[in-house]
């Protein structure tokens, strides 16, 4: 009887370990995700901004008549 009761816990603490691995990778990859997300924002706000000549971004152009 005490032996399965040790094999139960046993088994519960493997099992809690096991869930707590998971929660983290999935942490960790939903952290991964978010970075990429605003790293990807970033350069489409970078793209954005030279196209629109932005904060002089992108130098002026001028033209004369001669």
């Amino acid at each position: 009887m005490e032996e399965n009761q040790r094999k139960i816990e046993e088994a519960q603490a493997k099992f809690a370990e096991q869930q707590l691995k998971m929660v983290e990778e999935q942490r960790a990859i939903e952290e991964e995700r978010l970075k990429m997300k605003r790293e990807q924002e970033r350069r489409t706000k970078e793209e954005q901004k030279l196209i629109l000549g932005k904060n002089n971004a992108r130098p002026k152009i001028s033209f004369s008549l001669s």
